[in-house]
């Protein structure tokens, strides 16, 4: 957190007010980035910033994009997936979903940039606490026993719900361990504990999984044996009442499924699994078709494109494949933009995910440690989670890349270039 941009000389002379003009829209459009019901704001705020910045751009003869040690293989892989879109199935729809992409990296430059100072970046952590209270306590009061699928909170659906706690819960946690005032500390345990519950509730198995995931990391960075003990335990309650919670039924025929000896209705069918493994063998052999190029970037690529063939003699026990998309990240990108671009997104997730881990390493400040902990935990949670859903997607995708943002200003990760401080 030490490190801080010198603003240049013709911002002040130029418009003294308009950097924290841009710092507050930034703080507008990302507090309403959880709210669909604030999709407007979402979708205008965004049109002001980037007229905001244009301008500001003009009026300082320069530009805000600071250089970070993600740069290289973010750029490479912005630019093969414009390197495809010519060969794409649909090169208008893929042209569209790059803007998308864009626009996310502008949010991410952007966020460095206007909110690099120590206390806007307290301010936009709290703001992350208390949009995440509200978005849990009202996902409680939206949850039926019978169909936990109704969490859905203020987001799309459950399965958005579920990924953003699992990008929420490693930050109000790692607050909470490094957090020494007793106000704050109960804040930051009450909305981690208020986020899980949520998460367990909604019955995500994938959610979950990330979230185990994150438990033991989180475990093996804070190097304290407490810590160790508290994840053993939580894990061990966790599968010995999962083991008396379930029972295996056998049928007349051989077959077999789970059943809940509880009152509460539990998510025991493994259609979905099944699914899964029907759709990745569905999409292997599409890959080794398109290697290169892929089909064309865009979530909804596959879908129209593969969805075009009617499907028969699916069956029982199986669902069609051909417009369910990939449900993994991986091999979404080697489908839609080929090997290539799924390399590069590994390089990329690989260097993010050293940077932050590296920072949190050697930070010193309290509050920057705590924060490149949470992020550290959450990048390696939602590697999970996107492992079964392709979740960085519409304002998810957004919300990660601030994440992001703060983990680089916390570690002190990035510098303007020797023409900006002229």
């Amino acid at each position: 957190m030490e490190a801080s941009l010198s603003p240049l000389k013709s911002s002040a002379l130029a418009l003294p007010n308009f950097d924290r003009l841009i710092r507050w829209c930034l703080f507008l459009y990302i507090f309403s980035l959880p709210f669909k019901a604030l999709f407007f704001i979402e979708r205008n705020g965004f049109l002001v910033l980037l007229v905001l910045l244009g301008l500001w751009c003009i009026l300082n003869r320069g530009h805000f994009i600071v250089q970070t040690p993600i740069d290289i293989p973010l750029v490479s892989f912005v630019l093969w997936i414009l390197v495809t879109i010519p060969f794409a199935a649909y090169p208008l729809y893929s042209l569209q979903e790059f803007g998308k992409l864009l626009k996310q990296v502008l949010i991410f430059y952007a966020t460095i940039y206007f909110i690099r100072d120590r206390t806007s970046v307290i301010q936009l952590v709290w703001m992350f606490i208390g949009v995440s209270l509200v978005v849990g306590l009202y996902g409680l009061m939206r949850y039926e026993m019978n169909n936990p699928q109704t969490m859905t909170s203020f987001l799309p659906s459950e399965v958005w719900l579920t990924t953003y706690l699992v990008l929420l819960i490693p930050l109000s946690s790692a607050l909470a361990w490094y957090e020494e005032g007793p106000w704050a500390k109960g804040v930051y345990v009450f909305n981690a504990l208020l986020a899980g519950c949520c998460l367990f509730l909604a019955q995500s198995r994938a959610g979950l999984l990330a979230c185990f995931v994150e438990l033991w990391i989180f475990a093996l960075l804070v190097k304290r044996q407490s810590m160790l003990i508290a994840a053993s335990i939580i894990s061990g309650v966790t599968l010995v009442a999962a083991i008396f919670s379930v029972t295996v039924v056998t049928l007349p025929d051989g077959s077999w499924h789970l059943e809940s000896q509880t009152s509460i209705r539990l998510k025991l069918d493994t259609r979905s699994i099944v699914h899964r493994l029907d759709i990745w063998s569905f999409m292997l052999p599409r890959i080794a078709e398109h290697p290169v190029v892929g089909i064309g970037y865009g979530k909804e690529t596959s879908k129209m494109l593969f969805g075009q063939v009617p499907e028969e003699n699916i069956p029982p026990g199986h669902a069609a494949v051909r417009t369910h998309g990939t449900h993994n990240i991986l091999f979404e990108l080697a489908l839609h933009v080929g090997l290539p671009g799924a390399f590069l997104f590994m390089w990329l997730a690989v260097r993010l995910g050293k940077t932050v881990l590296a920072g949190f390493l050697q930070a010193t400040d309290v509050f920057a440690k705590s924060v490149l902990l949470g992020v550290s935990v959450g990048l390696c949670g939602m590697a999970v989670r996107i492992m079964f859903d392709q979740m960085l997607v519409g304002t998810l995708a957004v919300q990660f890349w601030v994440f992001v943002a703060i983990a680089m200003i916390a570690a002190g990760s990035f510098r303007i270039s020797v023409a900006q401080q002229a």
